[in-house]
């Protein structure tokens, strides 16, 4: 017997000591013992290996460690054996046993492993082997274990295995080679719970096979805890496969208020290959309404992946006597595709098409889809060539707005880049560059085939009394008006639906250094060449009469090609000026103020003229110029056929002022050491241009905008400012801006204020416990960082480490800690327009999302907003849910939406996890105004209106 050996002195000895004592024969005899069997047979072999159990199988042999002891009996009436103790481990062939007492028959190669008596879960042994038969290893704790080293196979009592997200519990379970498992009185539940407790729910039977990519039973019985349900099945088999797998999809089931009783999202999920699979769900309602959903998902790594999700719902409301009867059939296809052809090309597309402008509202229980007003879709190929600066893209996109019902296409879409270059440049230059070797140029070329669907007021139509014309618009969607030139026509009033535009763009510009004053020139020039298929003609016909002379215009499209021809120059120079203050205000030392003002001229002549040919005189059908009130004969772009004023020649002087103010932080630490930190306080800009062609109001509006943060709280302002007056008309009426300076009148104040808005937003996240506050944004600040706090992102979970005992639970002294875990995040803009004397279109919204474990086992989310002009609140949706059992397998939830168009509530309770968390799920929704809760919401609503707005006036003069 050796005792109180060093684990590493013993490791390194091991194997000359076993062989010392089950090879000592003349040992043996001197005391009298018999030798066994197998002891005599391995000294008659001719190999030393045969000495050592289990040699007979392919492999290495067993490795032994223990950090207490080794003792090795070799009784003469009966088989050697040996004994590990104290947080024994021994290994054979990817099989790893560990215990604190392991006892091995050196004759027939048995191990038993017992845990220590404490009954805990690291007191039990533990059986770990890799492979088997479906290439995942397998780990068992129990009370005892047997293993044995030849064939291979074992017997755990008081077992339990985790088999992918479920754990198999068990009297008795036999383990074979091939990891087949047997199991005695076993229970499967997802429940992680330690040994000797319970778990919340379980299915038992007496009899379980786990074999593969299933679980097997016999008659098989759900317990609550020990408490037997009425649910029984007189076999089962359970899925024991992770990822994706192939079978039913549980319904989600309730009651609308006016479809009826429904079931919804029920099907079949397909895992057809590894790249792909297949969803079918389908939907119905008890009064006759029915959706169909196949969703089709594929990918492939490093190539490709996308989704196809088409929905097809048939919607009845009432019966066919009833004069609301409603039976409509709506269709809707989302399509996204994401594939790389090479590194230098990519294919992406996001397709959403709808058969009617509402049908998301109506049909997606997604807040996002129900606050929408419009959808897209684009597919586009992108083909770079990164040697040469070549990038060449081809799109189609569609936009839909769902109040008008107006959707633009553009079908298809070139573009061709030519990144910037220097023409001149000498390859291997010595010394500075010549002024030609500056100058940069680059080409762009765009290509749009553009179709533009914009249907008649419907109303409008109504009111005038045409009614039959009005349901002939009302029943031409978009996508019929594309095939079909006459149904578009009778959409729209409109002859053309697509408009070709060839778009060349030829920027010229270069960049010059003046050091002494620290002053960069750049000049520049742009030429532009737009390139169409037809142009507009205009004639004014005049119909006299003896009372009055009534004039109309027709419009023609002139098929043919042409180029429309444009170009400009310019100048334009910067500096920047630094300032500092020898400020202090505690550990804020200094005040660096960046000025970076520029100054730019740009020149462009007048395109109106008649020598450049893009605007032709507007003529009677005799040829006549017509003439407006001035005299003067009126011309039109050829282009778009609108009437053009004066001249559009451009010689604008544009001024640019950046504004940057900083400080520095200093901290000295408790051995002397500076730390410095910049931080930015306020970036401000304000720009405006002067043009000297105008005919009036040359001077533009002056703009001004800000930026900061204070503390927690992201800032951003932005202001415009009229430098001219308002008068009134002589014979009354509103104010009007009149061409006159308001410096003129009164110096101090030289501009007036005609449009602001504000935005505030910020995040809050507190970790819990002694965790701390983390903000967002914080100050701004330099390369050392800003705020403290931890840079982990999202609500922690109440499981997470040690804190999560101290989250909503007693503290110290076995008070209440309200330090749990919770964020909030908001964001308020504030916006109006004074043109006049009078302020307009004022918009004051306040938007927030919120989150907070109440408990440990509690947890409040939801989002909400307010409006302070029309005093009302905000689409507003609260979940509620919680944690149940002491393993926290179950989850009880309860969402609710307390008013507006998608008022519903709906109580659920599941299994948190695993593959019977469909399965085992009381669900309990309700839409509409229907149940307990039915206008409960609308009643919170309207008394949070009326408090806010209890007051006189509105809270945002």
């Amino acid at each position: 017997m050796f005792r109180s050996l060093r684990p590493d002195r013993f490791i390194v000895g091991l194997g000359a000591l076993l062989t010392l004592a089950l090879l000592a024969r003349p040992g043996a005899a001197q005391e009298g013992r018999s030798v066994p069997d197998s002891v005599r047979q391995s000294q008659q072999s001719s190999s030393p290996d045969a000495a050592r159990p289990g040699a007979n199988a392919e492999g290495g042999g067993v490795e032994f460690t223990a950090s207490d002891s080794l003792v090795i009996v070799t009784p003469r009436d009966s088989v050697d054996h040996g004994t590990l103790h104290g947080q024994a481990q021994m290994s054979y062939q990817g099989a790893t046993l560990e215990a604190g007492t392991i006892e091995m028959n050196f004759e027939t190669s048995v191990l038993e492993a017992f845990g220590s008596p404490s009954d805990t879960a690291d007191a039990r042994p533990i059986f770990e082997r890799s492979g088997g038969s479906q290439g995942s290893g397998q780990s068992f704790t129990g009370k005892t274990l047997s293993y044995s080293l030849e064939t291979r196979r074992g017997r755990v009592v008081t077992a339990r295995t985790q088999q992918q997200d479920g754990y198999v519990q068990g009297d008795a379970v036999k383990v074979f080679e091939d990891s087949t498992l047997f199991v005695q009185d076993g229970r499967y539940t997802t429940c992680d719970c330690p040994p000797g407790e319970t778990p919340s729910y379980s299915l038992r039977s007496n009899q379980m096979k786990v074999d593969g990519k299933w679980v097997y039973t016999g008659p098989i019985h759900l317990y609550l805890f020990d408490i037997p349900t009425p649910l029984w099945l007189p076999f089962g088999f359970l899925p024991n496969v992770s990822g994706r797998r192939s079978g039913p999809l549980a319904p989600d089931y309730g009651q609308d208020r006016r479809k009826g009783l429904f079931l919804r999202n029920w099907g079949w999920y397909f895992a057809l290959n590894t790249y792909t699979d297949l969803q079918l769900q389908a939907s119905v309602w008890s009064k006759g309404s029915f959706e169909v959903n196949p969703i089709f998902r594929y990918r492939k790594r490093y190539n490709y992946n996308g989704q196809v999700n088409l929905t097809y719902r048939r919607t009845q409301i009432g019966e066919e006597e009833d004069p609301d009867f409603t039976n409509r059939h709506r269709g809707q296809l989302k399509w996204r595709h994401s594939q790389d052809l090479s590194p230098t090309a990519t294919i992406r597309g996001d397709i959403n098409l709808a058969t009617s402008t509402d049908f998301a509202r109506r049909n997606s229980n997604n807040y996002n889809d129900a606050v929408s007003q419009e959808i897209s879709s684009n597919l586009r190929y992108n083909k770079s060539w990164p040697g040469s600066g070549k990038n060449l893209s081809v799109s189609a996109n569609q936009r839909q707005q769902l109040q008008s019902g107006e959707v633009s296409m553009t079908l298809p879409s070139l573009d061709f880049t030519q990144r910037s270059f220097k023409p001149f440049e000498v390859d291997q230059a010595v010394g500075e560059d010549q002024w030609f070797e500056k100058i940069t140029t680059s080409y762009d070329l765009s290509v749009e085939n553009s179709y533009s669907f914009s249907p008649r007021d419907v109303e409008q139509l109504r009111e005038q009394g045409d009614s039959l014309e009005a349901d002939r618009v009302a029943g031409i969607a978009w996508y019929e008006a594309l095939v079909d030139r006459e149904k578009y026509r009778t959409a729209t009033g409109d002859d053309e639906p697509f408009d070709f535009s060839a778009t060349h763009q030829i920027p010229v510009s270069a960049s010059f250094r003046v050091n002494r004053y620290n002053l960069s020139l750049s000049p520049n020039f742009r030429y532009n060449s737009d390139w169409r298929i037809s142009t507009v003609r205009r004639v004014v016909n005049r119909d006299t009469t003896e009372e009055d002379t009534t004039r109309t215009t027709e419009e023609r499209r002139v098929q043919g090609f042409y180029a429309r021809r444009e170009f400009s120059t310019g100048l334009s120079a910067n500096t920047e000026l630094f300032g500092t203050f020898p400020l202090r205000a505690g550990p804020f030392q200094g005040l660096r103020h960046r000025v970076s003002p520029s100054l730019s001229f740009s020149y462009s002549p007048n395109f109106n003229a008649p020598f450049w040919g893009q605007t032709r005189p507007l003529r009677f059908a005799n040829g006549d110029p017509v003439r407006n009130d001035q005299g003067e004969p009126i011309r039109y772009d050829i282009l778009t056929g609108n009437r053009v004023r004066g001249s559009n020649e451009q010689q604008t002087l544009s001024f640019r002022l950046d504004n940057e103010l900083e400080t520095k932080r200093v901290r000295v630490d408790s051995t002397g050491e500076t730390d410095e930190e910049k931080i930015k306080l306020l970036d401000f800009d304000l720009d405006t241009s002067y043009n000297f062609t105008a005919d009036a109001f040359k001077l533009s509006d002056i703009g001004l905008r800000a930026r900061t943060s204070i503390r927690d709280f992201s800032v951003r302002s932005s202001m415009t400012f009229s430098p001219y007056q308002l008068r009134r008309p002589e014979d009354g009426g509103e104010f009007q801006r009149v061409d006159r300076y308001m410096f003129t009148e009164n110096p101090l104040t030289p501009v007036r204020l005609t449009r602001f808005s504000l935005n505030l937003s910020s995040s809050f996240q507190g970790e819990g416990g002694s965790g701390g506050v983390e903000t967002r944004p914080g100050l701004q600040s330099g390369s050392r960082g800003g705020t403290s706090g931890r840079s982990g992102q999202g609500r922690p979970s109440a499981q997470t480490g040690a804190s999560s005992s101290r989250r909503g639970g007693a503290g110290p002294q076995g008070y209440l800690d309200t330090n749990i875990p919770w964020t909030l995040s908001f964001d308020f803009n504030y916006s109006f327009r004074k043109p006049r004397k009078q302020i307009e279109g004022r918009r004051a919204t306040l938007n927030t999302q919120f989150g907070f474990d109440l408990t440990p086992r509690w947890s409040l989310e939801g989002r909400t907003g307010y409006d302070f002009v029309q005093r009302e609140l905000a689409t507003t949706s609260i979940n509620l849910n919680r944690d149940i059992g002491r393993c926290r397998c179950w989850v009880m939830s309860f969402s609710w939406v307390p008013f507006g168009s998608r008022q519903s509530y709906s109580f659920s309770l599941q299994v948190k996890s695993g593959q019977l968390s469909q399965l085992l799920r009381l669900q309990i929704p309700n839409s509409g105004q229907d149940g307990p809760l039915g206008g409960f919401g609308d009643r919170l609503r309207n008394t949070a209106s009326g408090v806010a707005g209890s007051g006189r006036g509105s809270p945002f003069p």
